[in-house]
C-alpha cells in the first residue's frame, strides 16, 4: 500500500501525545492543590487518643455515700427560688465601672458603691463571714480563706469579679426588664452582671455555704478572690489581689485557678455538647491616635478637615485586617483536634476531619482549618488579631473647624503575635495617611515623621496597660484530668443522664481577657471556665449588651459543678 509514509507520521506523533499527557497530569498534580488534596484524602482519619485523651468521669467520695445535696441544687424548687433571690439581689446592687478610673486612695468616692455590695454579701452569706478569714485588699478587693487541714496540698483558687460594664443610657428603653432589677421570667434571669459575672461569684459563695452547713472540713485550703475592676483590666482590684496572694503564698503556690470563661455548648461541627475551659488568652492593647490641626471658620474649610482625615484612617484600618494564623501554640488547634478525635456521631466530613488531624504539620491542611474557623463570627478571631474602632470624638461647633479629634482602637492580640508588632503596624497605617495630607506623626513619644510645617500632627499612644498573650495551661496531666473528669460526672451522671455519647473537655482560648492576667505567677493551671450549658457562650447571653441574661438552669449547673469539684480535688490523688 502507498499509505506507509502516512503510518510513519502517525507513529511519530503517538509519543509526543503521551508525553504531553504526562506533563499535563504532573502540572495539574503539582501545579495546583490536587496533590495536597489527594495527600489528605489518602491519609488516615482514625482518631488519636494522643491528641485528645478522653478521661473517665470523676465523682467525689461523698457522692457515692450521699448525693442528695447535689441533686437538691439541680432539681429542688425551694433551693432554686432561694438561689434566684440571691443572684437577683446581687444584680440589684449597681457596681458599674468605667475605663481608666483612679486608684481607690486617690478618689475613694468613685469606689464607694462597692460598700453596698459588700454589705449585701455579708447579709446574704453570714455563715461564710463567720467561718472564713476575709481580707479586703485595696479596700474593695475580697479574698476569703477556708483553711484546710493538710498544708502539703496547694490551695485551690476560685475567682470572679464584683464589677459590671456600664449600661448605656440611650439603650435603657431597649431592655425588656430594667437592667438592675434582676428579673426572673421563669427561664432567664435578666440584668447587668447576670452572666458577666455575678452569677459566678454568687455560685461560688452558695457552694461554700452549702459545704459549711454540712460541717465539711477541707484538707486542701480554698481561696476565693473577687476583684472589682475586671472590666477595666483589673489594674486597681485584681492587680492588688495578685500581689497580695503572691506575697502571702509565693510563686507557683496554688493547685489551680478557675475564673469566669466559656462553659459547655453544642459544637456546630459535631452537633455534640463540648466543654471548653479557656487554657490560653489573647493579648490586649488599646491604641489611641489624636490629630491636631489648625482651626478656623467652617465657611472656608480645607479640602479635608481633621474629622475627615481621621475617618480616612478608620477606613484604612478596617480595610486592612490582620492575617489569620493557627499553630500548635494556640489551644484552638487542640480544640478542633479533640472534635476530630472524638466525633462520636461522625458528623465531620472525612476530608475536614483529616485536615484537622494534619493541621499541626501540613500547611495546606492548616489553611483549610483556618477557613473553617473563620466562617463563624464567634470563632473567627480565635486565630486572628482583632481590631475594633470603639471610640471616636471631635468637634465642638457647627461653624468651627475641629482642631482636635481622637480615635481609639481596641486590639486582642493573636496567640502567635505580640503587642509590639501590633503597635508598629498601627503606626505604619497612620504614616500612610499622614504623608497623603502632609502631617507629622509622633508615635509612643518619638517623632517618626516630620513635615516641618504647621499642617498638623498625629499623636499615637497606648491608651491603657497592654498585655501580652497568656502562658498556656498544661494539658493531659492530673489537674486537667480531674477538671475533665468532674465535668463528665456532673453533666453525664446528673444534668444529662440520657446522653448517648461522652462529653469531651477540650482546651480553648478567650477572645477577651479576665482577672487571671494578674495571677500568672501563682500557678500554671489556670482555667477560664464557667461550666454550665448554654447554646453559645457569647451568642445567647447578650454579654455587655442590652438584655444581658442567664438561663437559670445554667446557674444551678455551675453551683453543682463547684460543689462536686471542690470535694473531688480535696485529696493528694488530684495532684500532678
Amino acid at each position: 500500500m502507498i499509505g506507509l509514509p502516512l503510518d510513519e507520521k502517525i507513529t511519530s506523533r503517538r509519543v509526543p501525545h503521551f508525553v504531553v499527557s504526562i506533563v499535563i497530569l504532573l502540572t495539574i498534580l503539582f501545579g495546583t492543590n490536587l496533590f495536597n488534596i489527594l495527600r489528605i484524602e489518602l491519609s488516615s482519619s482514625s482518631s488519636s487518643e494522643a491528641l485528645c485523651p478522653l478521661f473517665e468521669p470523676i465523682a467525689p467520695v461523698s457522692y457515692l455515700k450521699d448525693n442528695s445535696t447535689v441533686l437538691t441544687i439541680l432539681h429542688d424548687e425551694d433551693y432554686k427560688q432561694g438561689s434566684i433571690k440571691k443572684l437577683s439581689g446581687a444584680i440589684q446592687v449597681d457596681t458599674q465601672i468605667f475605663d481608666n478610673q483612679p486608684n481607690v486612695p486617690d478618689a475613694p468616692e468613685v469606689w464607694a458603691k462597692f460598700k453596698n455590695f459588700h454589705k449585701y454579701l455579708e447579709e446574704t452569706f453570714p455563715i461564710i463571714y463567720s467561718n472564713l478569714e476575709v481580707t479586703k485588699v485595696n479596700t474593695y478587693g475580697l479574698v476569703y480563706l477556708w483553711k484546710g487541714s493538710n498544708e502539703d496540698l496547694k490551695p485551690l483558687l476560685l475567682t470572679a469579679h464584683q464589677d459590671v460594664v456600664p449600661v448605656q443610657k440611650d439603650t435603657l428603653d431597649d431592655w425588656t426588664y430594667p437592667p438592675f432589677e434582676g428579673h426572673y421570667d421563669g427561664k432567664f434571669i435578666y440584668g447587668r452582671g447576670a452572666s458577666d459575672c455575678k452569677n459566678v461569684l454568687i455560685a461560688i459563695l452558695e457552694t461554700v455555704e452549702l459545704l459549711l452547713n454540712q460541717n465539711y472540713h477541707p484538707q486542701r485550703s480554698l481561696l476565693l478572690a473577687f476583684g472589682f475592676d475586671e472590666e477595666a483590666s483589673g489594674v486597681v482590684g485584681a492587680s492588688a489581689i495578685g500581689k497580695y496572694l503572691e506575697e502571702t503564698y509565693g510563686k507557683d503556690s496554688l493547685y489551680a485557678i478557675i475564673d469566669e470563661g466559656p462553659g459547655l455548648a453544642i459544637d456546630d461541627l459535631t452537633g455534640t455538647i463540648v466543654a471548653t475551659p479557656g487554657t490560653g488568652e489573647k493579648g490586649y492593647v488599646d491604641i489611641e491616635v489624636q490629630l491636631t490641626t489648625p482651626g478656623g471658620h467652617s465657611s472656608i474649610p480645607p479640602d479635608h478637615t481633621s474629622i475627615g482625615i481621621l475617618s480616612e484612617l478608620a477606613y484604612i484600618i478596617e480595610k486592612d485586617p490582620y492575617s489569620p494564623i493557627l499553630t500548635t501554640k494556640n489551644p484552638t488547634l487542640s480544640y478542633y483536634q479533640c472534635l476530630a478525635s472524638h466525633d462520636s456521631k461522625n458528623k465531620i466530613p472525612s476530608f475536614t476531619k483529616k485536615s484537622i488531624l494534619r493541621a499541626g504539620y501540613d500547611k495546606f491542611a492548616n489553611s483549610k482549618v483556618i477557613q473553617l474557623v473563620q466562617k463563624n463570627r464567634f470563632t473567627k478571631y480565635l486565630v486572628q488579631t482583632s481590631q475594633a474602632i470603639d471610640i471616636i470624638g471631635g468637634g465642638e461647633k457647627a461653624n468651627a473647624l475641629p482642631e482636635h479629634v481622637r480615635l481609639l482602637v481596641n486590639h486582642r492580640v493573636a496567640i502567635e503575635s505580640n503587642v509590639d508588632s501590633v503597635k508598629q503596624h498601627f503606626v505604619e497605617r497612620v504614616i500612610q495617611v499622614a504623608k497623603r495630607h502632609n502631617l507629622s506623626v509622633k508615635a509612643y513619644g518619638e517623632l517618626v515623621l516630620d513635615t516641618k510645617d504647621n499642617s498638623g500632627v498625629f499623636e499615637v499612644n497606648v491608651f491603657s496597660s497592654p498585655l501580652e498573650t497568656a502562658p498556656t495551661t498544661p494539658l493531659n496531666d492530673n489537674v486537667w484530668k480531674h477538671l475533665a473528669g468532674v465535668t463528665r460526672h456532673v453533666f453525664e451522671d446528673l444534668v444529662y443522664p440520657d446522653l448517648d455519647y461522652p462529653i469531651i473537655t477540650s482546651p480553648s482560648i478567650m477572645t477577651g481577657n479576665t482577672d487571671t492576667r494578674h495571677y500568672w505567677n501563682l500557678t500554671r493551671n489556670i482555667f477560664r471556665y464557667s461550666p454550665f450549658f448554654d447554646v453559645s457562650f457569647l451568642g445567647s447571653s447578650n454579654v455587655h449588651s442590652v438584655d444581658e441574661k442567664l438561663p437559670f438552669a445554667g446557674h444551678l449547673q455551675l453551683t453543682a459543678f463547684f460543689y462536686e469539684y471542690i470535694q473531688a480535688v480535696d485529696t493528694e490523688s488530684a495532684n500532678n
